[in-house]
C-alpha cells in the first residue's frame, strides 16, 4: 500500500479551469488518496462542478473565507495523509506526478520533495519549465533574492506543518516561498527530482499576474527572517538589500499609474 496522500484544492471562482484540476488530481489513480476541496464560497458556477465530483473527495466545503491561506490551513488541520500537496483550481498535475514523488520520498528519505512545473498561457501554449534547485551560499541572498520551488510540483511530509507551523494566514502571496524558507533555514531541504509533475496556468485572473504585492511580501519577508542570520551575514546584505529596493521601487514607477484589475485567489 502506498502512503497515505492528502491533495488539497483551494477554489474561487474558477469555473472555467476547476474541472481540469478536479481531474487531474482523481485521474492519478493514486490508491491511497485523501482529496480535499476548500471553496471560498464561489458564484461562477465552480460549486456545481465540485458536486459533481463529490463522491470521490475525503471532504469538500464551500463557505466564505479569510483567503487562500486560511483555506489551505483549514484542509491541513484535517489532513489525515503521511505526504501533503496542494494545487489551485486553476492548475493541473501531468500523470505519473504522484508516483514520482511518493518515489523521491521513499529513495531520498527528506522530508520535502519539489519536482519541475511547466507553466501554460490560457491556450496551453508552454511559456516555461521550472526547474527545481537546491539554494546555494551565501545565506543571506535566500531571502534577497528569495529561492523558491515550483509550488504545484511540491509535496510535504505532514510532520513539518506540526513542527514548523502551518502557511502564515497574514500572507496572501508569498506564503509558499516564506514556508519553503523557514524550511531551510532550518536546514531542512527538499529532494529536487527534474520531472515535470504540474502545470501552472499564467492567465489574466491570476492572482500571479500582478508581481507588485508579491514584491512587497518579498521585502516583509526578508525582515521577519532576518534575525536567522548571524550578524556577519546581516551586514554583509545591508547595501544588496538597498539596492533591490531602489530597483523595485524604480520598477514599480516605470508602470505608470495604470491600476491593474483586482486578482482573483488561485
Amino acid at each position: 500500500m502506498n502512503p497515505r496522500l492528502t491533495i488539497i484544492t483551494p477554489s474561487y471562482n474558477q469555473a472555467t479551469f476547476v474541472e481540469r484540476t478536479l481531474r487531474s488530481v482523481l485521474e492519478q489513480n493514486y490508491e491511497n488518496l485523501e482529496y480535499i476541496v476548500v471553496d471560498g464560497g464561489s458564484t461562477d458556477g465552480s460549486v456545481e462542478i465540485i458536486e459533481r465530483y463529490a463522491h470521490s473527495l475525503a471532504w469538500w466545503v464551500s463557505e466564505p473565507d479569510r483567503g487562500q491561506t486560511d483555506a489551505l490551513n483549514k484542509a491541513i488541520r484535517r489532513a489525515t495523509g503521511e505526504i501533503v500537496g496542494y494545487i489551485n483550481s486553476d492548475d493541473y498535475y501531468l500523470r505519473g506526478a504522484f508516483e514520482a514523488a511518493v518515489r523521491a520520498f521513499s529513495e531520498s528519505g527528506a522530508r520535502w520533495v519539489a519536482g519541475a512545473a511547466r507553466f501554460v498561457d490560457e491556450h496551453d501554449r508552454v511559456t516555461e519549465i521550472w526547474r527545481s534547485e537546491l539554494p546555494t551560499i551565501p545565506r543571506y541572498r535566500w531571502l534577497l533574492n528569495p529561492f523558491g520551488w515550483p509550488q504545484p510540483a511540491t509535496f510535504w511530509r505532514s510532520d513539518v506543518f506540526d513542527e514548523f507551523g502551518l502557511f502564515r494566514e497574514d500572507m496572501h502571496y508569498v506564503f509558499d516561498t516564506e514556508f519553503g524558507l523557514r524550511l531551510a533555514l532550518a536546514n531542512v531541504l527538499p529532494a529536487v527530482i527534474d520531472q515535470e509533475l504540474a502545470v501552472r496556468v499564467v492567465h489574466a485572473g491570476a492572482k500571479s499576474w500582478d508581481r507588485r504585492p508579491f514584491d512587497a511580501e518579498e521585502r516583509w519577508m526578508l525582515e521577519l527572517h532576518k534575525s536567522s542570520l548571524s550578524r556577519c551575514e546581516r551586514c554583509r546584505m545591508a547595501i544588496p538589500s538597498a539596492v533591490k529596493r531602489l530597483s523595485v521601487w524604480r520598477a514599480h514607477r516605470a508602470l505608470g499609474r495604470t491600476k491593474p484589475s483586482a486578482p482573483t485567489r488561485d
